[in-house]
């Protein structure tokens, strides 16, 4: 036989050769399955094979696609803290997998940046941390599941995503305001709760959106042409200091297709979301109102669920050495995506902030006022006050500005502690520091040195002590009436490292 024939026999047994049965790895042992909905599994086999899944009385089948892709769904279930086998059985030779531990509750996914990412362990060991170490060293709810996403720098590659309950040696590494909302999540349902932590320090929002997306919608092109620009630069040997110091998380898609991708599209509730100091960082503020809607659309769309709730914090307050005059912007935009697109809510952090530390150790306050959005928006609690005071209207009287909000739940407070937060200013657009109090349920501001005001302006600074609160203890969103145009006008995250 000649080396063709030969050759030709060895590639048609390689091709023929049975692939092995293989759910996705985030179907491991200890998963917690979402109840009331129809459930998602898939997984990888030889192309043209039919999986068998078999869980809770339920028996579905599928066949392998072409690329060896197999997708079954399970009718809804109910809740159940019974631990149970998720048999997978293939019909080439009867291979069989078994995930063991299973049970059905409320899943939920933890994604954006460090401040999502960072562990229970990185609070508890820094000053501030005995709050975080004595949840550490107490916690043991085997009801409590936490999944982490790795970082993966192969786009497409899956591996098992370890499900985990929650003795101390395993919340320890796991993220604290994933945690933290779980568990008040668990508190509050008393169910079976899981939570997915797929996020990453530095990360833009723009690297947790497919590359078709950014093609496709809006001037988002202008972001990959960018991001080839700097490719070309690195591979021409002209790049500048800016670009070769991007990550692969500064970078458009990227977290998406190597990571997010593991993930879709498991059966989930909805999407707790901390991010957006990276987009700040870099001069894009006033377009995030943009990214993160349409962000949150595909999101919905992969996870096939196109109400899908989506709750996320506003940046907390936060006074660095070298001050960020757009973090203020980047607060705006997020309080318009909560006013425009339906199912989501913002929590406001503005009492969390630690002045000198870009992740604050007020991640139960974040867990906490998350848990309290959703059990108002989600759970059926809809008497219980989730949001702080919002603005509604603003009306000049003489000298003054009368301000009427929603959300202030049993009345509203004006705390002492809060130095100039509110500000007016005339058509000249010169705002300074006024006073406020409280007049009727309103609040009405003005300063001696402005006889005509036209426009008011709250906490808009980057490191803000808040003074407006409700009387359930939540702080007011930082405002502004006037519409005068915005620093990080139409700048796109990249821009700013290419010379725009």
């Amino acid at each position: 036989m000649n080396l063709i024939k030969v050759l030709a026999l060895f590639l048609s047994v390689q091709m023929t050769a049975p692939a092995e049965l293989a759910p996705a790895g985030i179907f491991s042992d200890n998963a917690i399955l979402q109840r009331n909905e129809p459930v998602r599994v898939w997984g990888t086999a030889t192309a043209g094979e039919t999986v068998t899944v078999e869980f809770a009385g339920q028996k579905k089948s599928a066949k392998a696609n072409s690329d060896g892709r197999w997708e079954i769904t399970l009718d809804p279930m109910d809740a159940s803290a019974e631990s149970r086998d998720m048999v997978f059985t293939s019909s080439i030779g009867k291979e069989q997998v078994t995930i063991s531990g299973v049970l059905v509750g409320e899943v939920w996914l933890g994604g954006g940046q460090s401040n999502m990412q960072t562990p229970m362990n990185y609070y508890s060991s820094r000053e501030q941390g005995n709050i975080i170490k004595d949840e550490i060293d107490s916690a043991n709810d085997p009801l409590l599941r936490m999944a982490t996403v790795p970082y993966a720098a192969t786009p497409g590659k899956d591996s098992t995503i370890a499900w985990k309950s929650s003795p101390p040696e395993t919340i320890r590494p796991f993220s604290a305001t994933g945690y933290y909302f779980a568990k008040h999540l668990r508190e509050a349902l008393n169910v079976p709760v899981g939570i997915i932590a797929c996020s990453e320090g530095s990360a833009v929002a723009e690297t947790w959106m497919s590359k078709d997306t950014l093609a496709n919608t809006s001037d988002f092109y202008r972001t990959l042409e960018a991001y080839d620009f700097i490719l070309n630069a690195i591979e021409n040997g002209t790049a500048t200091a800016a670009m070769t110091a991007l990550t692969p998380q500064m970078l458009p898609y990227q977290l998406y297709d190597s990571m997010l991708t593991r993930v879709i599209p498991y059966t989930i509730r909805g999407v707790i979301w901390y991010q957006g100091e990276r987009n700040a960082n870099t001069k894009a503020s006033q377009r995030y109102y943009d990214v993160f809607s349409t962000l949150i659309e595909e999101w919905r769309q992969d996870f096939k669920n196109p109400d899908m709730p989506f709750l996320f914090v506003q940046l907390a307050s936060y006074q660095p050495s070298v001050m960020n005059f757009h973090w203020p912007e980047l607060r705006e935009a997020q309080c318009k995506v909560e006013g425009a697109v339906t199912n989501t809510g913002m929590i406001v952090l503005l009492d969390g902030g630690d002045e000198q530390e870009i992740h604050p150790h007020s991640k139960p306050l974040v867990g906490y006022r998350l848990s309290l959005l959703a059990r108002n928006m989600v759970y059926g609690e809809t008497n219980l006050v989730c949001r702080g005071p919002r603005l509604e209207n603003a009306q000049v009287s003489g000298k003054k500005i009368e301000l009427t909000f929603k959300d202030c739940g049993a009345g509203l407070e004006l705390r002492p502690e809060g130095v100039n937060d509110f500000e007016i200013c005339g058509e000249d657009g010169n705002y300074v520091p006024a006073q406020a109090e409280l007049v009727n349920g309103k609040v009405v501001v003005s300063a001696a040195e402005v006889s005509e005001p036209e426009y008011v302006r709250y906490g808009w600074r980057q490191w803000v002590v808040p003074i407006l609160y409700n009387q359930e203890g939540l702080p007011a969103s930082p405002f502004r009436t006037d519409n005068f145009k915005e620093t990080t006008y139409n700048r796109l995250f990249l821009d700013v490292v290419i010379g725009k």
